[in-house]
């Protein structure tokens, strides 16, 4: 036996195809709104691994040795401030000086190559903990440059 299609019973079976379509198409834009407003997509990724940026330069001021910030800090012998944790402290070092000089920190025992005039490094550093690092000329480690200031930074609602 053949089964017969009338064409009016072929067109009401689309449309009721075509209108359960729209309504699910409705649904999920209305359910991707809820979601995104309620705050369960970042802006940033979740893995996103954070760092931060500086850069400074050995320059003799006045007859003496000064470290001026020239991005990420505008001082002369700035402290820099890093965070603590697993997040990168990316510092490039210029000597604009006439001597060499070796930009050294204290107790995360990280320095620079030896930095012949116009010559530029980039060191990284990393803090498990808040605390307060000196730096200096490793070529005349007597004398205190500036200080690196980790400190711990929290999300708050």
């Amino acid at each position: 036996m053949c089964d017969i299609i009338l064409p009016n019973q072929k067109g009401m079976n689309s449309s009721k195809i075509v209108l359960i379509a729209l309504v699910g198409c409705i649904s999920f834009l209305i359910l991707i709104v809820v979601f995104v407003s309620s705050g369960f997509v970042r802006q940033v990724p979740i893995f996103w691994k954070e760092e931060i940026r500086a850069t400074v330069a050995f320059q003799e001021i006045n007859g003496q040795l000064k470290v001026v910030g020239l991005i990420g800090n505008g001082d002369t012998n700035p402290t820099l401030v890093m965070k603590a944790g697993d997040s990168p402290y990316i510092l490039t070092v210029i000597n604009q000086d006439t001597t060499p000089h070796i930009f050294y920190v204290d107790e995360l025992g990280v320095h620079t190559k030896l930095l012949q005039p116009n010559e530029n490094d980039t060191i990284t550093l990393i803090s498990k903990k808040e605390t307060t690092y000196n730096y200096y000329d490793s070529l005349n480690p007597e004398k205190k440059i500036g200080q690196i200031i980790a400190v711990r930074v929290e999300a708050f609602e």
